[in-house]
């Protein structure tokens, strides 16, 4: 979803705060189990079955704390938001919190910025990785979208429905003077959220992997999980009357499993790789409170994103299709593909929710500089974004 509308966003901050919160899921409670192989991947399964089936009916459209849908990272942008299952990168955080535990650099940095080309709004985000534990990654994002200076202008008699062509015409004080144009004050709309993440990885023993007699990698499977902080304000500088804000705390889960080659499970040599992920985002749903006289919440419903992603070589060159869907919004689909022109060059394109987008990227060093373009209705978006390791 591209940046949201301004006048959409004021409108929605103070008129409509009056949605009733539901009950929050019941959390499900497992028991501990022995780290081997089989427990692992029963584990795994009875926790997808069991999430699938709490979000199954959170299914109502609602549009709180959309800017968090605007996504993260020029990469995963650019691939069409088609990420749940390549989250790779400190990025991963916001696509698939299990992610950021295959980062293996000490440190990973990510900047991003997004704009129109009208120039209205802005977007941006910083992330970070590092290995807190030998088994134990974390994360910190930062996001932010905000419209600033938004004129207010005062009520002008002028402009009166009332006032007939010909009033306003023959008397001066019927017609707009060059003050009425004047702006009484701005108005500045910013959203904040803070997400802390951690993310474990676990890799099947390469000795018992060789048991299947084939020369294969293990695969691999990672959890993570995000905490997330979320601040909106509606401020009008001196003008107390449009000074609104709100406040609230969510959680996110995710899993990621990734399958290096098919030679060891099916004798397939040299026929590429496979992964699959899952995010849960805003677990048992988000509430936002408002710090009016009333307090209205408003709450950003559970909404859940399964992929797969498939790579291997073509012209000695790495080659990725990957597809995602989302639950939110009555379903969305999400298509990307990537292409190395040669090693420091990559090629994407994408397909988000009925509008194309590409990108690009370079690697340089231990810098990856990333551009996507998100192709709108009436304006496209531009994102760019820069990792670095160290």
């Amino acid at each position: 979803m591209p940046l949201h509308s301004t006048h959409q966003k004021v409108v929605h901050r103070l008129c409509c705060h009056s949605r009733s919160s539901e009950k929050r899921n019941q959390l499900i409670k497992y028991k501990k189990q022995k780290p081997n192989t089989i427990d692992f991947i029963r584990f795994v399964g009875i926790f997808i079955g069991c999430v699938w089936i709490a979000i199954l009916p959170a299914v109502a459209e609602n549009y709180a704390g959309d800017f968090l849908t605007n996504g993260v990272g020029g990469r995963a942008l650019g691939l069409g938001g088609a990420y749940v299952s390549i989250a790779d990168d400190t990025t991963a955080a916001y696509w698939n919190p299990a992610g950021i535990a295959s980062v293996t650099d000490k440190y990973q940095l990510c900047l991003m910025h997004a704009a129109r080309r009208s120039g209205l709004g802005a977007f941006n985000y910083v992330s970070g990785t590092t290995k807190i534990l030998p088994k134990l990654n974390l994360g910190l994002s930062w996001i932010r979208a905000g419209v600033d200076d938004i004129p207010i202008y005062p009520l002008v008699p002028a402009f009166d429905p009332n006032i007939s062509a010909d009033e306003r015409r023959n008397l001066a004080k019927n017609r707009p003077r060059e003050s009425d144009f004047t702006p009484t004050g701005y108005l500045n709309d910013s959203e904040n959220a803070y997400i802390l993440t951690l993310a474990t990885r676990w890799v099947v023993s390469q000795s018992w992997w060789d048991n299947f007699g084939r020369d294969s990698v293990p695969p691999e499977f990672m959890v993570g999980v995000n905490t997330k902080f979320i601040s909106q304000r509606l401020s009008g500088d001196d003008l107390n009357l449009y000074n609104y804000g709100s406040w609230g705390y969510g959680f996110d889960a995710g899993v990621l499993v990734r399958l290096p080659d098919f030679n060891a499970l099916f004798g397939l040599e040299n026929f590429g790789s496979l992964s699959f992920g899952m995010n849960l985002q805003d677990i048992s749903k988000t509430t936002l409170t408002w710090n009016t006289e009333s307090a209205p919440k408003e709450s950003i419903p559970a909404n859940w994103n399964i992929g797969v992603a498939y790579a291997n070589d073509l012209f000695n060159r790495e080659l990725i299709f990957s597809f995602q869907w989302q639950q939110r919004y009555s379903g969305q689909s999400h298509l990307g593909i990537e292409y190395h022109i040669s090693k420091p060059l990559a090629v994407r394109l994408g397909y988000r929710d009925s509008r194309l987008t590409s990108g690009i990227g370079i690697q340089l060093r231990q810098f990856r500089l990333d551009y996507a373009l998100l192709f709108g209705d009436l304006i496209s978006t531009h994102f760019l974004s820069l990792l670095w390791n160290f």
